[in-house]
């Protein structure tokens, strides 16, 4: 035979085999149960069928006894045609109880008593009849006598029913019974030695199947228990010898693949735990675990190597790393950290040296109830940087708020500074053949002169000045003030510049730009005590995206650079963050105004680029200015109008919401041959522009101004006079000059402070343009 058919049955199918054979036992006993069940069923009802004859019987002698008693009963009522009809009532319904006695009969076993029952049935039917139709032939005659002899004398009918018919029949239902009885009895013993024999022959099967089972798996299974156990105490290698085909075989084949599986597992964990820990082990963030004195249970590398020297921190006190000064509050917050749960942020600095303290923001979970960690965790990240930046922001923040102070005071004085000097101006004119007031006229007109630089320079910290941008390259312009700086240096300071050849162009106001410049060497003048060296140096640089995140308002791209560099004494942390607000100076009172940076840095953020200065104590200090580079062509310079002269009797339409600058100005304008509309609110300007029918060459107008701003008037008044030309004047510009829409190829800008020559040749220069 092949190997496979000697091989033994699987469980499975023994037991399905046991199971088949158990089942075919019970089928049997069960049907033969059945059938004996069945057989004195059969038996049951022939036994009750047994007593349906006599019961028959039993129901006609019962109605023949009433029927007597209702003929009787009509009889001695002498109603014929009542008694005829109810006689032949009765006769039909004893025919019926015959026909049902006849019927039950019929169940009985066949044979000659039988036979002679249904004889005397009939015959007892036929006296029953005769006798009714006696008497409806005695009551017809109206011999009601002799009918109701007739009734009461012994009748054969009756003699028959209670002596013959009824004995005979309840003989041979007893005997009926008797067979009956005797067939169910014998119907149960065979049923109740069927099932006898069948439980028996259950329980022996049930017994050797259930050795045969335990002989088969029982050692096997105690195999699996062992290398189970031995799974269970991480005994990873654990096989079990595998033996035949069936579900013990299956079940150890299943717990090889598993034991191999968690093998595999246990070797991809400890792989993962491996990888984790040389992720925290080489993270930049800092991970400590402290016990509830902050005793260090666990730090993370990099907080040893970069607070520890690569020295191990376990068992110190976490809190000897932290700043004196902030021992007390992280301690307090740790102490009140509830469990499981993770505080808000909190920021402490390491190191006891303030200026090379580290600054950690950090996040805590308490888990000393943990049965694991059963300490805090501590997650920092040096936020030192960050903190930097932050005071980058902050203190760009306050430098725009002081720009906006300072831009609105500088426009409030620019008006009145510009009332000053026209009038000073016109009284130069008038008066300058007198000495004595001359002089006098003087003095005013240059402390006028000397505020409005003072003004300038506010504005132009504020960034809110006048700029004229073109696109130019800063070597020329170094070129061109190097000799006016040297002569502004000591000859034991040397000032050296280092161009780059192919510097690229920017664009910006020169003019402002040289301002930048000469501020920057200055301030590297004063910074140099005993003797030194200036640098002014150029270059293309690129700001990537490392340079624009760790300084706050640059910008990323191609850059022209400008850096000057000293020798100088360097400044403090402290100083640093104050440099560039106006009036803060380090020089002695009367040395120096404090305006001179601030005018660099908001020169260089109103041209669009970005300053950062880098300083050290003893060692100098270096400006840089980056500008956006611009690969546009180089733009010529505009030549200036060279005279003022006379009128043609152009027509000013003037709105200036100050008075003493209105009257000034118009008084000039008038002076010089101009006719002038004066008027105080863009609304007046307005309505008469609607409604005047003579000429408007030139719209001169105030930019800012209570209920219209000078920039929307002109677009409003260019809608009606579209050749008109427009000249707007104020004190700074912000984005009220910057944002002129569709004006701002066809406006032209006065900055005030100016003086009536200043006036009369802008109003020249816009007439004699084309407006476009």
């Amino acid at each position: 035979m092949p190997e496979s058919a000697r091989a033994p049955l699987s469980i499975n199918r023994l037991l399905i085999l046991c199971f088949v054979l158990l089942a075919t036992l019970i089928l049997v006993g069960g049907a033969i149960a059945i059938w004996q069940s069945n057989v004195a069923q059969r038996r049951a009802q022939l036994l009750y069928q047994a007593d349906q004859p006599a019961v028959a019987v039993l129901i006609a002698h019962s109605d023949f006894q009433s029927f007597q008693t209702q003929l009787k009963t009509l009889l001695e009522a002498h109603d014929a045609g009542r008694f005829i009809e109810s006689a032949n009532t009765l006769r039909e319904a004893f025919n019926k109880d015959i026909a049902r006695a006849h019927a039950a009969m019929g169940s009985l076993s066949s044979g000659p008593d039988r036979d002679r029952q249904f004889i005397a049935l009939e015959a007892i039917q036929t006296q029953f009849s005769s006798q009714i139709d006696a008497l409806i032939g005695l009551v017809r005659s109206g011999d009601w006598s002799g009918a109701l002899l007739r009734l009461q004398s012994r009748d054969p009918i009756q003699a028959t029913l209670s002596e013959n018919l009824v004995h005979d029949i309840d003989a041979l239902v007893a005997e009926q019974k008797d067979q009956a009885l005797m067939g169910i009895r014998s119907a149960g013993q065979r049923a109740i030695y069927t099932l006898l024999v069948v439980a028996i022959a259950t329980l022996i099967f049930t017994g050797a199947l259930g050795l045969g089972v335990i002989r088969r798996i029982a050692g096997r299974l105690r195999q699996l228990d062992v290398a189970v156990n031995a799974l269970g105490r991480g005994e990873f290698g654990q096989r079990v010898e595998v033996s035949g085909e069936d579900e013990i075989a299956r079940l150890a084949q299943a717990f090889n693949q598993m034991s191999e599986h968690l093998s595999g597992l246990y070797e991809a964990l400890r792989r993962s735990e491996a990888y984790f820990r040389s992720l925290i082990e080489n993270a930049s963030d800092f991970i400590v675990v402290l016990d509830k004195d902050c005793g260090v249970r666990y730090a993370s590398p990099s907080l040893e190597r970069d607070f520890a020297g690569n020295a191990s921190l376990m068992g110190r006190n976490f809190l000897e790393l932290v700043a004196e000064e902030d021992r007390a509050a992280l301690k307090a917050s740790l102490d009140d950290l509830q469990p499981q749960v993770v505080s808000n942020l909190m920021q402490f600095r390491i190191g006891q040296d303030p200026s090379a303290a580290r600054i950690l923001e950090a996040s805590a979970t308490n888990l000393l109830g943990d049965t694991v960690v059963k300490g805090i965790i501590l997650n920092a990240r040096d936020a030192t940087e960050r903190g930097k930046l932050e005071k980058q922001i902050s203190r760009s923040q306050r430098m725009e708020a002081i720009g906006k102070l300072a831009g609105g005071v500088a426009h409030d004085f620019n008006n009145i500074l510009t009332v000053i000097l026209g009038h000073t101006g016109l009284l130069l004119e008038s008066f300058g053949g007198v000495p004595e007031l001359h002089g006098r006229l003087e003095v005013i007109d240059d402390a006028s002169k000397r505020a409005a630089s003072l003004t300038r320079q506010l504005l132009a910290f504020s960034r809110q000045q006048v700029l004229l941008p073109r696109v130019f390259n800063l070597n020329p312009l170094i070129t061109d003030l190097e000799k006016m700086l040297r002569r502004l240096v000591p000859e034991d300071i040397e000032l050296k510049t280092a161009l780059e050849p192919k510097l690229s162009s920017t664009k910006a106001d020169p003019t402002q730009i040289q301002q930048v410049i000469m501020n920057l060497v200055l301030n590297a003048r004063d910074a140099i005590k005993r003797g030194g060296q200036i640098v002014v140096e150029t270059a293309n640089v690129d700001l990537d995206e490392t340079y624009v995140h760790l300084h706050q308002g640059a910008t990323k791209g191609p850059h022209v650079m400008l850096a000057v560099s000293d020798t100088g004494e360097g400044m403090s942390q402290n100083i640093l963050q104050h440099i560039f607000e106006p009036f803060f100076t380090t020089k002695e009172p009367g040395m120096g105004t404090g305006l001179g940076l601030s005018t660099v840095y908001g020169i260089v953020k109103q041209s669009g680029g970005h300053i950062w200065v880098y300083s050290e104590v003893g060692q100098g200090t270096t400006f840089k200015v980056y500008f956006p580079t611009v690969y546009d062509p180089l733009d010529a310079v505009a030549e200036p109008v060279a005279t003022v002269g006379k009128s043609h009797g152009e027509t000013i339409l003037l709105v200036e919401d100050e008075p003493d600058l209105r009257e000034l100005i118009e008084n000039v304008l008038t002076a010089h041959g101009y006719s002038v509309i004066s008027l105080p609110s863009p609304l007046q300007a307005e309505l008469l522009v609607k409604n005047h029918k003579g000429a408007l060459d030139l719209l001169l107008t105030d930019v800012i101004m209570p209920g219209m701003r000078g920039p929307q008037l002109a677009e409003h008044l260019l809608k009606l006079r579209p050749a008109m030309k427009v000249l707007f004047m104020s004190g700074y510009t912000s984005n009220s000059i910057t944002d002129l829409g569709s004006l701002e190829d066809r406006a032209h800008f006065l900055e005030k402070p100016f003086v009536p020559t200043t006036l009369l040749l802008k109003v020249k220069e816009t007439l004699g343009k084309d407006g476009m």
